[in-house]
């Protein structure tokens, strides 16, 4: 397989690195911890502010979770590297609401949905990495882990549903970023959109 490498602007210097002669892989009160519930109504909710709710803690301003209504909004964090991301990107795009600095329209959310990594085990060190055809030296330490995946109320942090999934593919990532100056990262496996979107259906569109 061609190795090539591809390099990005980002707010540090990052470097794309792609494998050849591995497998393809997929990555990867208020509200006091993950953003913090904006006080006044006239600050514009933020994805951060709902990430706390992974935690149990809560955001009063969002929308109180109602099993009979017909709409529903979510938002969904992941564990990446060792914090939350918001991942909602990734959900049904009716599903969810985009921020937007006009309005409110995140007071609409009123499910978030949570994947925190709870333990990982090294699958394989990834070597073979390349840059413009040369061999760097880099390595990618893979990892299959293990999720505490859960469905909240975005008002109290109520548990709705919640699971323990494997993520146990341990093959080799094709393409890794690497910061500028970085020889050797982590990575860990990631619960499959599609298992988050299965979990999640059944309280954002039943």
């Amino acid at each position: 397989m061609r190795l090539t490498t591809i390099r990005v602007l980002v707010p540090v210097a990052v470097l794309v690195l792609s494998l050849g002669g591995c497998g393809d892989s997929d990555d990867g009160g208020s509200n006091d911890s993950g953003g913090g519930d904006p006080a006044s109504a006239d600050i514009p909710l933020l994805p951060d502010d709902f990430k706390g709710v992974c935690e149990g803690a809560t955001v009063s301003r969002a929308t109180a979770y109602d099993p009979a209504a017909t709409s529903h909004k979510a938002l969904y964090f992941a564990t990446y590297e060792d914090s939350l991301l918001d991942q909602s990107s990734n959900l049904p795009t009716d599903w969810t609401v985009l921020f937007s600095a006009d309005g409110n329209a995140l007071q609409a959310i009123d499910v978030v949905a949570c994947s925190v990594r709870t333990s990982e085990e090294l699958a394989q060190t990834c070597t073979g990495y390349q840059d413009d055809g040369e061999d760097t030296g880099n390595e990618v330490r893979w990892h299959t882990a293990t999720y505490d995946v859960s469905v909240r109320e975005a008002t109290t942090g109520t548990v709705l549903k919640q699971e323990t999934i494997e993520a146990t593919d341990d093959g080799c990532p094709s393409l890794v970023m690497f910061d500028e100056g970085e020889t050797s990262v982590d990575q860990y496996d990631s619960v499959p959109d599609e298992k988050i979107v299965a979990l999640l259906k059944p309280f954002v569109q039943p």
